[in-house]
This record gives structure tokens, C-alpha cells and sequence, in this order.
């Protein structure tokens, strides 16, 4: 049965209420009395509201009040918001905010008739509230107070999960059966193995799973790890692509291309043996099933599948073994986990606690969701009356095999939950299951629901981080994970976190919001909630007939994508058609953006906005959305002008102009006095004007957090002005990006040769800028670009400025001789410098701060090193010579060195798997001898096409699994003398990409001196050819070692006509 979360509801109501906006305007008006009496009528409710909500479970006249006053409150609400947007407008009228013929719809034609209007509305509004509080007397409510959530000792919900308990021998019995009989080379003989691992819902299968996937002779027997999700959808098409693109990267290819997705499966697991966990399997059609594993299964391959399901029938239809049975937990497991969790937030463990808490885990019966969620329930309750409480409560069920008799236990946590807290929670029922949630954006949507409490517009982000935290440690919220954005490197700064609801969660949450939540699939031809009773829609594709769904409900309060991808067809949407006037959310991804897309009087109560769209600007009416606080702009790579009134739009807290790797780089100027928006915190982009209201000294009052990318910084008159933006006051900022020129998509482009085309324009010494414009020490991310200065201020040469990086971008400083002293940062994992052309060396002789010990490692967490186009790097620090270096990176796994020519030693890389090295003939001759490597890249740098006369010696070894090479003249096996046949060693080779090799292409027929090299890639499933003018027809017969070859590529190769017999490739 579905909650109506009313108690929920009138707190917000009653705040806006005594909102100093709305008794403004009901001052002016006179109509402060009518604001008074419902303030006070939804008092003498809320009183009463605990009693009213438990009586409704079992008295339909009290639910039938209940539903009668959730709408009348949320009437109150948008009412109350329809006063405070006024007074907002008004007072934008006041300061000269003019947008066009948007004004017709506002008061200024006839502000009497407004008046009357709306005092009629609140005056028609208490009278609801009047007799429903009359109501509310003949059922003689008992006044009770709710249980609050107790502050918790500041934690990291995500550092305390623990860990699995009682699995161990699941977990053994499940890896012997993935690898018994893998020690002889038999093995490879087997057909496709699936297990099958059963049990209930909240058993632990996931966990398990987890457990063998991770396990180091799993990870060392399989060579390929892969993990799906599949819950309730089983399309094959669908699984198949998320196959795909963990093994190879995001696949384009349409689901409906069956054939080609075919095909880019067996280039993804062809000729590897590999482990799939396919985690919650539902469907238990065979022809499906029969289907999927025809696709998967490859003779010789040694592979298995895993398969987590709660049903039987599908473990029979799946399985090759015999199924793997889960069993509840023993009764000291499950102590042990309830335990960890129950006493470890401060209670103190005492004998009548534990007596009352071993009985608890006997009521759990052994299942550890439960466990772990009534542990996390009794975590924040010290008194022995509590626990005996929650003791009598939880006699009333007993966990065997039934799914409600699980919500139950669950529901007894939910129900120890504030209001607020229930409603947060309840609210994700409007994502699919096994939905990944973006905390940032959830806290956002409760806000823009107005579902947090809070004492002040600043504590909202605050309170809201708490309320995860608080979701998270009690078990609502599973799989927290601190993640890389979209448009940063894996190994770089985790600025964002992410989480999922157990299915079984999911189930309670939509227990509770009943048909108030509705998931849009593809095109929904028929839609079966109550048109009055949805608020909340979410889409996985922007359906093309939004406009007439959205319309069917008038109620609706969010419209939200719950699709992980932004590139969709376009469609038009104007969302002045939608007859709801109470929208909040709206998420328009991949629409065309009209200029009449924004109608004020169906929009005014918005308070979250995201549009991904080609458009090129946006309609100057977005300014009149006087209460929204999030303005996010996903991918709009065209974007040329924001609207010029944006500073007028004062309850604005988010505006995001940058997303993955597009970051409106066509975008040339910001609309003016954006510093005027009192409660902004976060800017992402901010490019710095000349004229008044938009230069860098807007920047100086507001209190951003997250990410700030400074852009045309050269515009800045001098150190002084540039103190303007007083970024050192900025505590919060985690990634600062300063660059002189205009935007461009600089991180994303690491590996091509893109100068800058801005002109440099210079005002002042450069170097006292970048001097005044010093952040604070919390920095994670920093990046300068197209600094024109000789050397870096003092603030980027102390160790304590620096200590906390984790990112470190220098790109286009053309003039720079030394960097910072970065090799000791003990945090330091990503560094890339750029096209800086005068720069000698990497580390500095000594330091110039004291606080560093020199005995410490140099780059002790550096995993990425990129040194792109640095014609003058000699050495690896100041004052070597020659062709040795004693630099160390311990944990490097990725090195990029592109032309730089003057380098002639390699350091120490005990880890490194991913090497790059193009425009240096000495160090390709030591690269080729790191015989660990998995990827390599060798040759001159990307789009270089002059002629010349290089030959390589080189041997592929085992582990090999890409190698790219460009423009070699000849190619001869490592100490291999004259006349001596070469060795031969098979590889693990999947890539092979040649450009400009002509000598391979030399003939139609391959020379007896290139046959070593082809037989060492039996494996190889993708060759791609760049610019070989010498390749006329395919040497087939000679090519016949390449059993496994499935996709080749020719370009921009003029004398190519092709092959007289068939050969698997695409053009």
C-alpha cells in the first residue's frame, strides 16, 4: 500500500508560509492575516500527523482525509510559490529586467486584478484548510511527536561498509567450480561453463558474486572480467552492446543491427577466455537464453558464466552445472554482522543490549540484507526502552522465503526514518532498478522538490549531503562509489559519487510512492496510473510524443532523464503546451529548443533545468524562472550565448556549462553582473570580459564550489584587478582551470598536435597575474593554459600549495623553463604538460620549500604521465647528462612522450603497462625491450608524413595485446644475427595499427623476411592501415596465420584496389 508522506509535505508548506517574501507581498497586498490563519491551521495538523499516518494503515476515512489534505497542501505550495515568485519579478522589474512580450502574462497590465486574483485564491485555500482541520477533530488524533534521526560522529558512510561475513566457503566452492580442470591445457576443450548462483532477494548473491569476481586466481585465470547488470530487462541486443563496450569502449552501433553488433562481439571475446557475471536474471524464456549463449560461446574458449537469479527455473534453463543454492547465514555470522553494525556508531555494547539484539538477528532468520539494515536502524539508539521497542516490533514477522515478509523488516527501518528522510528515499523510485545515481544531482532534485529541511538557502547542499549519508550508512543506498567525471581520466581526481538501491529497496520505495512515480520505456502506447496521481516521470529515451504524455497528467511535478547517454534523435519540444502548471525538474535531452520553449506561466515554479540540445543560444525568457537553482547544460557543444538577463534570476545556486568532453567551446563571452547571484556555488565556466559586468572581479563575492574554468584571462588589466576574484577565499573549490585564450577542448585532445590559434594579447606581467589569482590549498585539479609568462609565481613552487593536487595540467606555457616541484606531491596521480617549448627538464635540483623530505619516493602515486611536443626536454631532472637517469615512477601505468626529441634516457617504470613514444628514435630503441608492456605505440608523431628512412627492431612479446606503428621503413627481430632464422612468439595481440610502413605493403606478396613478424599475431582481431601508398592487393595467401581477423580498416591508402578473394573486413 502507498505511503502519502503528508507529514512530509506541510513542514515545506509551512516554511513558505513565514517566508519573508511572501509576508512581503502579503503586506502590500493586506492579505497577511489569510497568511497567518493557514500557517496556523497547518500547525494544528501537523500536530497531529504522526497518529493520522499509522491510523490510515487501517481506517479507510482516515486515508480518504489524508489524500484530501496531501493535495490541498501541495495546492498551498504552489500558491505560496506563486507569492514569492511575484515578489521576485517585481523586484527584477525594479532593477530593469525587461524580457520582450513575456510581460504579458504578468501583473503590470492590471496589478489590481492580480491582487484580487490571488487573495481569492488564498482566501479560497483557508477554507479548505478550515474544513479540513474541522474534519480532523472528529477522528480525535492523539498529538505525538516523530523519532529524529541523532547526529552522528562525522563519517564516511562509504569507508564503513562491511564486510561480507560467512561466504568464504560459497565463495571456494564457486571458484573451484569456475576453474577445475583449467591446469592442463585441456581445458581450452570445454564448452561455455554457467553457474548458476540462486537464492532470495537480499541473500547476498551480488555479494558473493563480487567476492569471486575479485579473486586473484580468478582474475588470473580469465584474462577478460566482465560485469552486466540485467535485472528485468533480458535484451539481448541491449546485453550484448554492454559486452561490447566494457571490453572495447562505447559502441555506436544501433540495437536493431543485430548482425554488426554480432560481429563486434567476436572482435571484443574472440581468442580470450573469459568470465561474465550476469548479475539478477529474471527472464526464464529458453529461446532467449538459447539465443544469447549461441552468440557467447566459442569453441576452445575455456570461458564461464556466472548467472545470480532468484528463480529456479531460470538457474535450470542457464545453468551447464548444477545449480549454486545461497543459504541464509548462521546465527554467528549474522550476530557478527549485525554487530559490526550496531556498535560501531557509538553505542556502548552492554548485556541487556546484546541479549535484545540477538533476538532481533534471530527475527532476521539469517538474511543479510536484514541484518545489515535493522543493525544500521539500532546504530543511533543508546537506550535499552528503544531497543525493546524496535524489539516488539520486529515479533510480529519472521523471515523464511517470502519477499513481503523481507519488505517488512525493511519497512520497520524506513518507518524509524524522519519524514523528510522517508520522503528522499522514496522519491528514487522514479529510476529503473539498477539505475546508477549521481549523489550531486539527487541532493538536487530533493531540493528542487523541496523534500530538505533547512534552518537557511545555504545549508540546503549540506543538509541534503547528510541525509545521503545517513540513507547510505542505514543500507537504502548500496554500492557508493567515489567515480572520475565522464570527461576526466580513471586514474584522476574522484569528484563524483555514485550509488544504487538493492532491488528490493527499489521494491519498497515504489511500495511507498505507489502510482506516483511513472518510468516512460521507449514509446509507452498505453499508460494505466490515475492521470491525477503522477508527479514524478522519468524517460530512458526522450519520447517523441512528450508533449502529449506530459499532458495527460496535470499534477506533474518532474520530468527526469534516467538515460546514461545525451546523443539521441532530436525532437522539438515546446513545453508551453504542458497543462501543468507545478513542474519543478524538467530534463530535456536531445529537443530542439525553440524560442517559445520557455512559457513562465507554465514554468515559474521550475527549480531544476537541464537541456542537452545543438542550439546555439537559448531563449532570453529562461531569465523570468525567477525560483530555479540549477541551470545544467549537458553537451550543448554549440552553445554560442547565454541569455543576457541570467543576473536577474537570484534563487540561481548551479550553473553547469560543461559536461564529458564538450565544454561550449564556441561560447565567447558570459551575460553581465552574474556576481549579483547571491546564492550561486557552483560556475563551472566563467570567461572574463572587458566591459562592466563581466569582467574578472564578478567573481569576487561568490562562494563556488566543485569546478571553476577561468577562460580569457589575458583580458585582465593587471594583478590588482586580477585579486578581484579573490579566489584564495574560495575553500570549496576542488578543480581550478586558468587559461589566457578562449575555451577549447584541451584535456580531450591529448594525443593531437592542436595549437592554439589565439592571437596573444598581453596587458600586464603575466606572472603577477597568475600570482594574484593563487586558490586555496584544498585544490585537487589544477590546469593552466596558454600562460604567456618566462616562469610560474611563488604560491606554484610551495610544496604546501601543492600537497593536496591530484591533477596537474601545464599546457601551452610556451615560454616556461622549469616547472613546479612536483615529483615528491604524495598525492599526485595525473600529470600532463603540453606544448611547453622551452622546458628542459622535469624535476628541479633541490626544492624551494624545506617541508620535503629527500628521502621520500619521487612520484609516489603518479600513474599518468603525458609530455606532449616539448621540442627542448633533454632530461629527466636538472643536472643529469647522458643516456642513464635514476628517476623512479613506481606506479606509472600510462606514459605518453610525443615529440620530445632531446630525451635520450627512460626512467625506472616497474608498473607500466601503456607506453606511447613517437618523435624519438632513442628511446623507441629502449622501449621495445620492456617486455611486460600491454600496449605499445611507436613511431613519428600523429600526422606527420614526411619522408624517412627508420627501421625498428623489435620482437612482439606474450603479453602484448595492442601495438600501433608509424612510419618505419623496415622492421628486423632483436638480437637476431645475419642468415639465423627469428624466434617466434604467439602473442596476445588483438590491435595492429600501421601507418606509413610501406615496406610491408611492398609487394603482393609478403618477403620471406616478414614472416616471423606476422606469425606472432595468431590472435589479431582488428589491423587498421594508414597511408601506405604501396598497398595495391592483399597478400591473402601469405596472411592466412590471422585465423582470428575480423575487422580491417583502409585509409587514405590511393593505390588500394583490393583482394580477389574474399577477406572478413569493412572499408
Amino acid at each position: 500500500m502507498a505511503d502519502l508522506l503528508v507529514s512530509a509535505i506541510i513542514p515545506a508548506v509551512m516554511k513558505k508560509a513565514t517566508d519573508s517574501l511572501v509576508q512581503r507581498i502579503g503586506e502590500m497586498w493586506g492579505i497577511n492575516d489569510q497568511r497567518e490563519r493557514l500557517h496556523n491551521l497547518l500547525l494544528e495538523i501537523q500536530a497531529v500527523l504522526p497518529d493520522a499516518e499509522d491510523r490510515a494503515n487501517t481506517n479507510e476515512a482516515v486515508k480518504s482525509w489524508l489524500k484530501k489534505l496531501k493535495t490541498a497542501a501541495y495546492d498551498a505550495g504552489d500558491l505560496l510559490d506563486e507569492f514569492c515568485y511575484e515578489e521576485l519579478r517585481r523586484d527584477a522589474v525594479r532593477r530593469g529586467h525587461k524580457v520582450g512580450n513575456v510581460s504579458g502574462f504578468f501583473s503590470l497590465e492590471n496589478p489590481a486584478l492580480f491582487r484580487y486574483k490571488m487573495s481569492g485564491k488564498l482566501k479560497k485555500l483557508v477554507g479548505r484548510m478550515d474544513g479540513l482541520v474541522v474534519q480532523m477533530g472528529r477522528f480525535g488524533f492523539q498529538q505525538g511527536q516523530r523519532v529524529q534521526v541523532a547526529n552522528r560522529v562525522k563519517t564516511d558512510a562509504f569507508v564503513v561498509e562491511s564486510k561480507v561475513l560467512g561466504r568464504n566457503e560459497d565463495k571456494e566452492n564457486i571458484v573451484r567450480l569456475l576453474l577445475e580442470e583449467s591446469n592442463n591445457e585441456d581445458s581450452n576443450s570445454e564448452d561455455l561453463k554457467v553457474v548458476p548462483v540462486v537464492g532470495m532477494g537480499g541473500l547476498g548473491k551480488t555479494a558473493l558474486a563480487q567476492l569471486v569476481y575479485n579473486d586473484p586466481r580468478v582474475k588470473d585465470h580469465f584474462k577478460l572480467l566482465l560485469w552486466v547488470c540485467v535485472s528485468e530487462d533480458f535484451n539481448i541486443a541491449l546485453l550484448i552492446k554492454s559486452v561490447i563496450e566494457l571490453v572495447m569502449g562505447k559502441c555506436e552501433v544501433p540495437i536493431d543491427n543485430m548482425e554488426l553488433l554480432r560481429r563486434r562481439l567476436h572482435e571484443a571475446i574472440c581468442g580470450k577466455r573469459y568470465l561474465l557475471v550476469l548479475d539478477d536474471v529474471w527472464n526464464d524464456n529458453v529461446d532467449e537464453w538459447d539465443r544469447l549463449r549461441a552468440l557467447l560461446n566459442y569453441e576452445h574458449s575455456g570461458s564461464a558464466i556466472i548467472v545470480t537469479t532468484r528463480s529456479d527455473r531460470v538457474a535450470s534453463i542457464m545453468g551447464t552445472v548444477e545449480s549454486y543454492k545461497l543459504e541464509f547465514l548462521d546465527k554467528d555470522d549474522s550476530w557478527k554482522l549485525f554487530y559490526r553494525r550496531a556498535f560501531s556508531m557509538g553505542v556502548q555494547e552492554n548485556g541487556e543490549l546484546v541479549e535484545i539484539g540477538k533476538k532481533m538477528v534471530q527475527n532476521c532468520g539469517g538474511l543479510p540484507l536484514a541484518v545489515t539494515t535493522l543493525g544500521s536502524l539500532m546504530s543511533n539508539k543508546h537506550e535499552v526502552r528503544e531497543w525493546s521497542a524496535v524489539l516488539e516490533e520486529s515479533k510480529i514477522w519472521e523471515i523464511r522465503s517470502n519477499n513481503n515478509n523481507v519488505l517488512r523488516i525493511l519497512r520497520l527501518s524506513y518507518d524509524h526514518l524522519p519524514p523528510y528522510m522517508q520522503q528522499c528515499f522514496a522519491f528514487c523510485a522514479i529510476f529503473p532498478k539498477g539505475y546508477k545515481m549521481n549523489k550531486n544531482k539527487l541532493i538536487q532534485y530533493w531540493m528542487a522538490n523541496e523534500f530538505i529541511p533547512s534552518d537557511g538557502p545555504s545549508s540546503q547542499e549540506i543538509k541534503g549531503n547528510d541525509i545521503f549519508n545517513e540513507l547510505a550508512w542505514r543500507s537504502f543506498f548500496q554500492n557508493v562509489d567515489h567515480i572520475c567525471p565522464d570527461y576526466k581520466w580513471v586514474d584522476g581526481y574522484c569528484s563524483e559519487t555514485t550509488c544504487q538501491m538493492h532491488d528490493l529497496m527499489h521494491d519498497l520505495a515504489q511500495s511507498v510512492m505507489g502510482d506516483e512515480c511513472l518510468f516512460l520505456l521507449e514509446q509507452p502506447t498505453q499508460i494505466k496510473q490515475s492521470k491525477f496521481i503522477v508527479h514524478h516521470i522519468s524517460y530512458e529515451k526522450f519520447p517523441s510524443d512528450i508533449n502529449n504524455i506530459t499532458n495527460s497528467f496535470p499534477a506533474i511535478r518532474s520530468i527526469i532523464s534516467a538515460y546514461k547517454y545525451v546523443r539521441q534523435r532530436q525532437y522539438a519540444c515546446n513545453v508551453g503546451f504542458l497543462k501543468s502548471n507545478a513542474l519543478q525538474i524538467l530534463e530535456l535531452h536531445a529537443t530542439i529548443i525553440g524560442r517559445t520553449m520557455v512559457t513562465p506561466e507554465k514554468m515559474k515554479y521550475l527549480r531544476y533545468l537541464e537541456i542537452s540540445s545543438n542550439c546555439t543560444s537559448l531563449p532570453e525568457a529562461i531569465t523570468t524562472l525567477y525560483l530555479l537553482q540549477t541551470l545544467s547544460l549537458v553537451a550543448c557543444r554549440n552553445l554560442v550565448e547565454l541569455p543576457n538577463g541570467m543576473k536577474y534570476m537570484s534563487s540561481l545556486r548551479h550553473i553547469y556549462i560543461k559536461d564529458n568532453d564538450y565544454n561550449c567551446s564556441k561560447l565567447r563571452s558570459m551575460p553581465p553582473c552574474l556576481g549579483q547571484i547571491n546564492y550561486l556555488q557552483v560556475l563551472t565556466m566563467y570567461i572574463v570580459g572587458t566591459s562592466v559586468g563581466n569582467c574578472i572581479g564578478e567573481l569576487r563575492n561568490l562562494n563556488l564550489h566543485g569546478t571553476l574554468s577561468l577562460y580569457n584571462i589575458r583580458e585582465v588589466r593587471d594583478a590588482a584587478n586580477a585579486m578581484e576574484a579573490n579566489l584564495i577565499a574560495k575553500q570549496n573549490l576542488d578543480d581550478l582551470a586558468l587559461c589566457w585564450g578562449m575555451p577549447a577542448n584541451y584535456k580531450s585532445s591529448f594525443f593531437e598536435v592542436t595549437e592554439s590559434n589565439d592571437q596573444e594579447v598581453v596587458h600586464c606581467d603575466p606572472r603577477e597575474v597568475l600570482d594574484a589569482l593563487k586558490p586555496c590549498k584544498n585544490l585537487k585539479v589544477l590546469e593552466v593554459t596558454q600562460y604567456p609568462g618566462n616562469d610560474f609565481p611563488v604560491w606554484m613552487t610551495e610544496y604546501s600549495m601543492l600537497q593536496n593536487l591530484i591533477e596537474l595540467y601545464l599546457i601551452d606555457c610556451r615560454k616556461c623553463t622549469k616547472i613546479p616541484p612536483v615529483d615528491k606531491l604524495p598525492f599526485l596521480r595525473i600529470l600532463c604538460l603540453k606544448f611547453c617549448n622551452n622546458l628542459r627538464h622535469l624535476c628541479n635540483s633541490g626544492s624551494t620549500s624545506g617541508e620535503i623530505d629527500e628521502d621520500q619516493l619521487t612520484f609516489p602515486k603518479l600513474k599518468k604521465l603525458v609530455l606532449f611536443e616539448m621540442p627542448n626536454l633533454s632530461s629527466w631532472c636538472e643536472g643529469e647528462v647522458g643516456i642513464e637517469t635514476s628517476l623512479v615512477f613506481p606506479v606509472l601505468r600510462s606514459f605518453h612522450i610525443i615529440n620530445c626529441p632531446k630525451l635520450t634516457a627512460m626512467p625506472s617504470t616497474p608498473s607500466l603497462e601503456s607506453l606511447t613514444i613517437k618523435g624519438n628514435r632513442s628511446l623507441q630503441c629502449i622501449a621495445t625491450r620492456l617486455t611486460k608492456l600491454e600496449v605499445l605505440s611507436l613511431g613519428r608523431n600523429a600526422g606527420d608524413t614526411k619522408s624517412e628512412n627508420e627501421s625498428l627492431s623489435f620482437q612482439p612479446w606474450e603479453s602484448l595485446q595492442s601495438l600501433d606503428l608509424n612510419g618505419y621503413s623496415s622492421i628486423v627481430p632483436i638480437d637476431t644475427n645475419e642468415g639465423e632464422k627469428p624466434s617466434v612468439t604467439p602473442t596476445k595481440c588483438l590491435t595492429l595499427r600501421l601507418e606509413s610502413c610501406n615496406f610491408i605493403f611492398s609487394s603482393n606478396v609478403v618477403p620471406n623476411s616478414l614472416l616471423w613478424f606476422w606469425k606472432c599475431f595468431k590472435f589479431l582481431k582488428k589491423m587498421y592501415i594508414w597511408r601506405c601508398d604501396s598497398l595495391k592487393y592483399w597478400p591473402v595467401k601469405e596472411l592466412r596465420n590471422l585465423n582470428c581477423i575480423t575487422y580491417i580498416t583502409v585509409n587514405y591508402c590511393p593505390n588500394f584496389l583490393g583482394s580477389q578473394q574474399d577477406l572478413p573486413s569493412e572499408r
